[in-house]
């Protein structure tokens, strides 16, 4: 089951599920990349409207989601093209969304998402989604639609975004 956590409190903890997640195909990333990850969380955990879900199997993180409020005007820095006029507004961007292989197909990862988007107050979530990967076909299922693409390398990944309140009727 899904939780919602006050805070990192074991950094290290978050750099392994992350080590073990996207040291698989199709990313393939080594140790470096996981120690890069475990900096950029540490600068997101001090940012204003940071939020982070976890799962634990037996007492061991072995999942987790987590996001951070983005303000009005901001877009991914490494976008293709300028967020769509109706994305210029305040966001809630998904930094990262990572499940341990045994764990996978059992929901956590769609728990750990909505529990993580359940209380927003920003009227769209967008994350990034490699074509290659598995869980770009489930973003699409859970209501995620493309709205633009990163630069490369990597190529290939896609911006999705996700309304998080009803859109007003025109």
């Amino acid at each position: 089951m899904a939780e919602r956590a006050a805070e990192v409190r074991c950094p290290q903890e978050f750099r392994e599920v992350y080590h073990r997640v996207y040291h698989e195909p199709p990313y393939h990333e080594d140790a470096a990349a996981a120690d890069g990850f475990a900096r950029e969380l540490a600068g997101h955990a001090a940012l204003p409207g940071f939020s982070v879900t976890t799962v634990l199997d037996g007492g061991v993180l072995s999942g987790f989601a987590y996001g951070v409020h983005r303000e009005e005007g901001w877009w991914h820095p490494s976008a293709a093209a300028p967020a769509p006029w109706w994305l210029r507004r305040p966001l809630f961007y998904v930094y990262e969304l990572a499940v341990v292989s045994e764990l996978r197909g059992r929901g956590h990862g769609r728990e750990l998402l909505d529990l993580l988007l359940a209380d927003r107050t920003e009227p769209f979530a967008v994350l990034a989604a490699s074509s290659r990967a598995s869980a770009r076909e489930l973003y699409r299922r859970w209501g995620w639609t493309k709205v633009g693409e990163l630069t490369g390398p990597p190529h290939g990944v896609d911006l999705l975004a996700l309304p998080l309140t009803p859109l007003p009727v025109t």
